[in-house]
């Protein structure tokens, strides 16, 4: 018997429950208290309560898989799940369950989720296209035609298929339609999206990060990391390879480049390791085996990225079946790490006064504005320029010793001044407006383009040590929940900021008023003037967190060279973080900042 004839009284009571469920997570979804659930029922079964018998069945027909070769990592990647594939007689919206639940099973290039698929569809279906990280529990109903069904989820986070996580603001949706056809009398699906679908809690099990990196565009004297995340299998060096030959993540936009020419493939299938050395042939038309410094700059993009992957500490780089000698390159190393002095920047007696090691010392022959009230100060890396919001008038000003002060702009709740590597002073504002001015300059500077920025609540930008990053923090209209950010900073030939490329967001729907750079990769946030304890944290670029511990009053966040050196002010006193406690540093001075 067809299994449309068969199951046909099943699948409406089946629909029936599933319209109740609907209603039930619409409720939980769009009403004004979500409530966060993970998968129950089947999909548990599925994913977490396998007996031996799950493993015993071989499928007798379907798609022929690329066969990967192997490297020292393949003992070591085995997936933390092993999804259960379709069970005899199952119903059409059990299969299209199962598909979505076998998510979690990346091993083996998902081979138990193409098991839910007609031979036909499982050979051409792409899971890498994107993974969509689900908060709540996916429903899924029969559509008016026979075999088709669709499953909505809501979303806290949706993966490309280049490995760029994007957080996703509480209440994102996704939907997603199915066709299912008869094939030897078992439903299986005939037609579905691209892309996996993983749980919330189960997803940093599956997938890891990794850092790729590229050349900082003013002059490639930085490397610059850009996050991505890849299942954590014996094929990461691989995927990592292919993502770096693509180029860099778009939120980057002209911030970074590559050595790496457009049209470079891999001359094999795989990068293979061995004794800890990453073996990455490349094939590349236009290669010149005598541009020594070309092939060095391709070898320390690849060594700094594949250094990223656990057991790899070294690359050999071939190019065109031959072996690339690159030891008489005259090119300077990356930095790939630029650090801060330890010395901050901060308000003493409504004066600027430097801090360090338990010492405030007043900064000698500057000239202030009179009237004006110190809040948010900051100074370049060689602190021999300063800037400063004056909270009672919201005014950005810059000052160096033996010069008057220079008024720069005005905007409601202005952010603390960012002094970038290149000498610029960085600012915006709640109206969304990017500013940045020469320290050494007159006048009131130029407006970045950052279109992606208007109408948004600007409530902290600060510039990566570097210089081609901007960590921004925006709020809601009532300032109560917020998104961090990171965007390329464009500039031109000259060094001039241009425009900050739309930004990819690290974490949404947070409490947090300042973000503060800590190194290349991380930073650290915090709520600010609130009465009871705020949630300082620490965040890499690719979107983990830690909770640090709680301060009661935060008046601002300072970060300087790692976690050892976090700062927080409250109550006119300033903190250090130390260990899991904030100590008592001074009451001489407070608001400080780190140079940057």
């Amino acid at each position: 018997m067809n299994p449309a004839d068969h199951d046909r009284t099943r699948d409406r009571a089946d629909a029936i429950r599933a319209v109740g469920d609907a209603r039930r997570v619409s409720d939980v979804v769009f009403g004004t208290t979500r409530r966060r659930a993970r998968y129950t029922g089947l999909v548990c079964a599925m994913v977490l309560g396998l007996t031996l018998s799950a493993c015993g069945a071989m499928p007798r027909s379907g798609p022929v898989h690329k066969v990967i070769e192997p490297t020292e990592q393949t003992q070591q990647s085995a997936m933390p799940f092993n999804p259960q594939g379709p069970r005899v007689g199952a119903t059409a919206q059990e299969i299209v369950e199962g598909f979505l639940a076998a998510g979690v099973g990346a091993q083996d290039d998902y081979s138990v989720a193409r098991q839910y698929l007609t031979p036909q569809l499982a050979a051409t279906w792409k899971p890498d296209t994107r993974v969509l990280i689900h908060s709540g529990e996916p429903t899924t109903v029969p559509r008016l035609n026979d075999g088709e069904f669709r499953t909505s989820m809501e979303v806290s986070g949706e993966l490309s298929a280049s490995g760029v996580l994007a957080k996703q603001p509480s209440g994102s949706t996704r939907v997603l339609d199915f066709v299912l056809t008869s094939v030897d009398g078992q439903w299986r699906i005939s037609r579905a999206p691209d892309g996996v679908v993983v749980p919330q809690a189960d997803f940093e099990k599956i997938f890891s990060p990794t850092n790729l990196y590229f050349y900082s565009a003013q002059d490639s004297k930085y490397l610059v990391p850009d996050p991505r995340w890849f299942a954590t299998r014996s094929t990461t060096s691989t995927a990592a390879v292919r993502a770096l030959m693509r180029g860099p993540a778009a939120y980057l936009g002209n911030a970074v480049t590559s050595a790496i020419p457009q049209g470079t493939a891999l001359s094999r299938s795989a990068v293979p390791v061995s004794g800890g050395t990453a073996a990455v042939d490349l094939t590349l038309a236009s290669f010149d085996p005598a541009e020594v410094n070309q092939a060095r700059r391709m070898e320390q993009q690849l060594r700094a990225t594949l250094r990223t992957i656990p057991n790899v500490d070294d690359v050999e780089l071939r190019i065109n079946d031959a072996p690339v000698d690159t030891s008489g390159g005259s090119d300077n190393d990356p930095i790939q790490a630029v650090t801060v002095p330890n010395r901050q920047i901060g308000v003493s007696d409504n004066k600027l006064a430097f801090y360090q090691g338990g010492q405030t010392e007043l900064i000698p022959d500057l000239t202030l504005p009179e009237g004006v009230t110190l809040s948010k100060p900051g100074m370049g890396v060689e602190a021999g320029a300063f800037g400063f919001v004056d909270s009672a008038g919201s005014t950005v000003y810059t000052v160096s010793p033996g010069q008057q002060p220079r008024q720069r702009w005005s905007g409601y709740k202005p952010t603390r001044p960012s002094f970038d590597n290149l000498g610029w002073v960085w600012g915006a504002d709640r109206s969304g407006t990017v500013r940045v001015v020469r320290a050494s300059s007159e006048g009131q500077g130029d407006t970045v383009s950052a279109s992606w920025l208007d109408d948004q609540h600007v409530a902290s930008l600060r510039i990566s040590r570097e210089g081609s990053r901007a960590l921004v923090v925006t709020t809601d209209a009532a300032a109560t929940r917020s998104t961090v950010w990171i965007a390329g900073v464009v500039r031109d030939a000259s060094g001039r900021p241009t425009e900050l490329a739309k930004g990819n967001a690290v974490a949404t729907d947070v409490d947090v008023d300042t973000a503060q750079w800590i190194g290349p990769d991380e930073f650290v946030s915090s709520a600010l003037d609130q009465d009871t304890n705020s949630q300082p944290r620490r965040y890499t670029i690719a979107g983990k967190v830690d909770e640090l511990p709680a301060l009661t009053g935060v008046t601002s966040l300072a970060g300087g060279n790692g976690s050892a050196a976090v700062y927080g002010a409250s109550d006119g006193r300033l903190y250090m973080l130390t260990g899991s406690s904030w100590a008592l540093q001074s009451e001489e001075v407070t608001d400080t900042a780190f140079a940057g």
